[in-house]
C-alpha cells in the first residue's frame, strides 16, 4: 500500500506567526501612543481590523463583553494599510484613541457625532479635526476626519517611534468605483445634548431652543447625501 503524501503548497508560506506578529505590533503601537499622548490614561481595549465601508477606522464603545465586563473596540480598515503611509495609519489609530479618551473621561454626544470636547482633545494630541481632511474644514459634525499638525505632539511621537505593522493588506481599493449619490430631499437634524430631532431640507441652520445648541444634519440613510461634493470624504476617521 502506498503511503499518503502531504501536498506541497503552491506559494511559499511565512516561517513566522503572522497573527501574533501583527497584533503584537498593533498592541505595542496603542501602548506607545497611550504613553506618549495620553499619559497612560487609556485602559486596554480590543484591537481589531475591520473592512467597514467608507471607513479608515472606528471606535465602538463597550462593543465586547465577557460575563459582566465590557470593553471598547478600536478597529483599523486593513484594505488601506498598503495604500496609506505608516504615519497616516498611525494618526487614524490616535484619532480613535481620542474617542476612547472621551468615552472614559469626557462627555460624548450622540453616536457618531464629533463634538467640541473631542475636537479640543484632538488638537491637544496634535491632530486638527476637519471634515475635508484639509485646512478650513469643519471641526465638529457627524463625518469629521483630521490632518496632522506638523511639529505637534503626534508628529513628534511618530518620528520617535520605532514600531510598525509588519503585515500590509494588498487589496486594491484605489480603483474602486464610487456611485455619486443624489441630493437628499429631507434630512434629520439632531441636538447633540438632548437628542431632540427635527426634519427639513438640506442646508438649514437649526438651533435647539431648550439647550441653545446647534442641531447639525445627520447622514441620509436612503443612499442620498446632504452634500454630494463631499461624497468621497465620508470617512469615520
Amino acid at each position: 500500500m502506498t503511503e499518503p503524501t502531504n501536498p506541497q503548497p503552491t506559494n511559499p508560506q511565512p516561517s513566522s506567526d503572522p497573527t501574533k506578529e501583527q497584533f503584537a505590533a498593533f498592541r505595542a503601537m496603542y501602548d506607545y501612543f497611550n504613553h506618549a499622548l495620553f499619559a497612560d490614561a487609556l485602559h486596554p481595549v480590543l484591537l481589531n481590523f475591520s473592512r467597514a465601508a467608507n471607513t479608515l477606522g472606528f471606535f465602538a464603545p463597550e462593543r465586547w463583553k465577557r460575563g459582566e465586563t465590557t470593553t471598547h473596540e478600536i478597529s483599523l480598515n486593513p484594505s488601506y494599510l498598503a495604500e496609506r503611509d505608516a504615519r497616516e495609519t498611525a494618526s487614524t489609530l490616535v484619532h480613535e484613541m481620542v474617542h476612547c479618551w472621551q468615552q472614559e473621561y469626557g462627555r460624548p454626544s450622540r453616536r457618531g457625532y464629533h463634538n467640541e470636547e473631542w475636537a479640543t482633545q484632538m488638537e491637544a494630541v496634535g491632530l486638527m479635526p476637519s471634515d475635508t481632511r484639509a485646512v478650513g474644514g469643519k471641526r465638529t459634525g457627524y463625518r469629521v476626519s483630521h490632518y496632522i499638525l506638523e511639529g505637534g505632539p503626534f508628529a513628534a511621537a511618530f518620528d520617535a517611534m520605532t514600531l510598525s505593522l509588519p503585515w500590509l493588506c494588498g487589496e486594491p481599493v484605489a480603483d474602486a468605483k464610487v456611485k455619486k449619490p443624489r441630493l437628499a430631499s429631507k434630512v434629520k437634524y439632531s441636538c447633540p445634548s438632548c437628542d431632540a430631532n427635527a426634519w427639513g431640507k438640506p442646508g438649514l441652520h437649526l438651533t435647539c431652543a431648550d439647550c441653545d445648541e446647534a442641531m447639525p444634519a445627520g447622514d441620509a440613510t436612503d443612499g442620498t447625501t446632504t452634500n454630494p461634493e463631499q461624497a468621497e470624504l465620508r470617512w469615520a476617521a
